[in-house]
């Protein structure tokens, strides 16, 4: 129980090192993720857009005899 303990820590310890020395990196590619997503963003907004149906005029129709 206590080297699976030990061995929770130095992950952490390890896994915290890690991350602080590729900071920079994993910033870098949030930011472009984030660019991405807001141009996706934007053509699909783009798109819907043009896909609107304009709404087709329909005649009136003529009322039909009720049943007795």
């Amino acid at each position: 129980m206590i080297i699976n303990i030990l061995i929770f820590v130095a992950g952490f310890i390890v896994g915290a090192l890690v991350a602080r020395k590729n900071l920079d990196e994993v910033n870098k590619v949030v930011f472009e993720a984030k660019q991405l997503a807001a141009k996706a963003e934007a053509e699909l907004k783009e798109l819907k857009n043009k896909q609107k149906k304009t709404p087709t005029k329909r005649g009136r129709k003529t009322p039909t005899k009720a049943k007795k």
